[in-house]
């Protein structure tokens, strides 16, 4: 006589199936979809050069065949403004176990590198990466991507293009960033110590401390009678104040980015082209390392690319006269009375474009 008990399961199975459909939970046999692989984002606080960056490297993801609808998810965290809470934010990070996690800036680059040594980490532009690439920029630990600095020549030729600017010249002031671990690496006035020794310059170091220490910064600038001031590459966040104050205590100014004086009112940048298009080089290296290429094949790309930009109603405003061959060679030059917009996703190509100036 043939055994009941196959036919008894079965039944029993499609009793809980329906009871767990009635239930509202789907039966203990259904496939469940996988949750989405993350990729994580730490960064000082919320700013529209971060967002124009992120939403073109979705862009870019979506086109070399990834979805955000189900396949992968984009999660931002940021420090609140407060880069002393990097560590704790780094080591959550870490622990949560993304995919990737992407990185816009040094002192949350060097946070995530301390708090984990398996997560791969994409930095956009990042300049400390020295002791972790070879010397064919293959990455000796678990970090990657695009570069402005690792030959230090992104912070040596602002100041350069400055001296030029202001050829009469004799003290110019750095400012820099005393929660910025870059900045605090640096000694004294380094690494221009020699360059304004020959030109017959002295330097004037001034560090200043979140955004409500900027204002003191520039004022102890203005009190040692600067002739023109540098600011060190610096958290996008803080460029609109820089040049803020720069106005408001009359000194001339200068950035390594674009946006310092194309759309925040700053006299000069001499920086890197494209710093949104970056982004779109940076998810090269996310989609490489989602479909499971090691990091030690995907060298850091380190870019040389700079434009020149003059803003001519600044000058007006202080009453600068800045050499007219200095203004020639200027790749963008903002004239008295130009309106610049402040930059938008929507608007057609202005996130990959207008971000930053064109080459000549």
């Amino acid at each position: 006589m043939p055994s009941t008990q196959p036919r008894h399961r079965s039944l029993a199975l499609a009793f809980l199936s329906a009871l767990a459909l009635l239930a509202g939970s789907p039966p203990a046999h259904a496939q469940t979809a996988p949750a989405p692989r993350v990729i994580a984002y730490l960064g000082l606080g919320p700013n529209e050069s971060d967002r124009l960056c992120m939403i073109q490297l979705r862009t870019a993801l979506e086109a070399a065949g990834w979805s955000f609808d189900g396949q992968l998810a984009l999660e931002m965290s940021h420090a609140g403004g407060d880069p002393a809470r990097f560590p704790s934010l780094a080591q959550a990070l870490a622990a949560s176990r993304p995919a990737v996690v992407l990185v816009t800036d040094n002192p949350p680059t060097a946070a995530l590198m301390d708090a984990t040594k398996e997560v791969p980490i994409i930095v956009i532009g990042p300049t400390n990466l020295r002791r972790v690439v070879d010397a064919q920029l293959r990455p000796t630990a678990n970090v990657t991507g695009v570069t402005l600095g690792l030959s230090r020549q992104f912070m040596f030729k602002p100041m350069e293009v400055l001296l030029q600017a202001f050829p009469q010249a004799r003290r110019i002031g750095l400012i820099t960033n005393g929660d910025n671990t870059a900045h605090e690496g640096l000694r004294d006035l380094e690494p221009f110590t020699d360059m304004l020794r020959q030109a017959g310059v002295e330097g004037v170091r001034v560090r200043f401390s979140g955004m409500a220490g900027v204002a003191g910064a520039w004022d102890e600038l203005a009190r040692q009678k600067v002739d023109a001031v540098l600011v060190m590459p610096e958290i996008p966040v803080y460029h609109e104040e820089h040049a803020r104050q720069a106005l408001r205590v009359g000194l001339p100014s200068m950035s390594h980015h674009s946006w310092f004086a194309s759309r925040h009112g700053g006299l000069l940048s001499y920086g890197s082209i494209g710093r949104v298009n970056m982004c779109a080089r940076a998810a090269r290296y996310v989609d490489q390392v989602l479909r499971g290429r090691p990091l030690a094949e995907l060298p850091v790309e380190e870019l040389y690319d700079a434009a020149l930009v003059v803003n001519l109603d600044t000058a007006e405003r202080l009453g600068v006269t800045l050499p007219p061959a200095f203004i020639a060679r200027a790749d963008r030059v903002v004239r008295p009375g130009e309106r610049t917009l402040a930059p938008t996703a929507e608007a057609g190509g202005d996130a990959t474009t207008a971000a930053q100036p064109p080459t000549r």
